[in-house]
């Protein structure tokens, strides 16, 4: 074996995703357009600032959480992915462990508890993180964390607690980027386009056009795109990062619970769940 190199559910070689935050208002119609247009995504849910029902808002508000009972309507999706932005969306780095471990674990515990499932996903509250704080939420739980550091760039994450996106929605060089995303001939490492954002922001910018024309270009190429949420992408890569090889190179062993797919020296291989794939 002289090269290997990931590639997504079927042998693709792109994945695309999205991650959005603070639990608003307009999240519903950016999951309306992810539904027509098949793409799928992370919703950063902050509980503690869930609206109360029946509040009343200025007209010309943009900035409104939705409500609990909404929130549980709206985010059970299949197309979407719920993680956790912190119960309070506390400035994190400024305050001690013992209060962060509480707040990210009281996230965790009204997420599960609202949708009956595990929630390992997390995106930093302001973008503001360090070290210590990603030790602790690695003792926490989860398994990847979102910055806002954009890299304007496709590459998965040496470390998945300092997932950076390739851009905000507002990037100038949006159209650039998707042209290269969907132009560019792959032949070693894959790529993933992660764009990133809050939904408020299309209605003060008057800008829905934005992400309705990105959809618009990097959907409908199943044969080639993976459209999936953060943790599926983070899932499938730490169990390719699991992968063991034997000494001579002829034999790959699959511990994990998904089939994996590698290119290998120019030739495509399914590695089975569970199983040793000889080539």
């Amino acid at each position: 074996m002289n090269e290997m190199y990931l590639r997504f559910p079927g042998g693709k070689k792109k994945a695309f995703t999205i991650s959005y935050d603070d639990n608003v208002t307009q999240d519903e119609r950016l999951i309306d357009l992810m539904e027509r247009y098949g793409i799928k995504g992370t919703f950063n849910i902050i509980p503690g600032w869930f609206a109360k029902e029946g509040s009343v808002f200025p007209p010309e508000e943009t900035y409104i959480n939705v409500t609990e009972k909404k929130a549980l309507d709206l985010y059970k999706n299949e197309w979407v992915e719920v993680a956790n932005h912190g119960f309070n969306h506390t400035k994190m780095t400024t305050l001690p462990g013992p209060l962060l471990i509480d707040d990210i674990l009281k996230c965790r515990e009204k997420l599960e508890t609202m949708y009956h499932s595990v929630i390992t996903g997390f995106a930093y509250p302001y973008g503001w993180y360090d070290h210590s704080l990603m030790h602790l939420l690695e003792e926490a739980g989860i398994s990847y964390a979102r910055t806002v550091c954009s890299t304007c760039e496709f590459q998965l994450p040496d470390n998945w607690m300092e997932l950076n996106p390739t851009c905000h929605h507002d990037e100038p060089r949006l159209s650039e980027l998707a042209d290269r995303f969907l132009n560019d001939n792959v032949s070693e490492q894959p790529y993933m386009f992660y764009v990133w954002g809050h939904t408020f922001e299309f209605d003060r910018n008057d800008n829905w056009d934005v992400i309705e024309t990105l959809f618009e270009r990097v959907s409908g190429r199943e044969e080639e795109i993976w459209y999936a949420t953060n943790g599926e992408i983070c899932e499938y890569h730490r169990a390719y990062q699991r992968l063991v090889a034997s000494v001579g190179g002829h034999h790959i062993y699959n511990p994990s619970s998904l089939d994996l797919w590698a290119e290998i020296d120019h030739r495509l291989v399914l590695i089975p769940a569970g199983k040793t794939t000889s080539f």
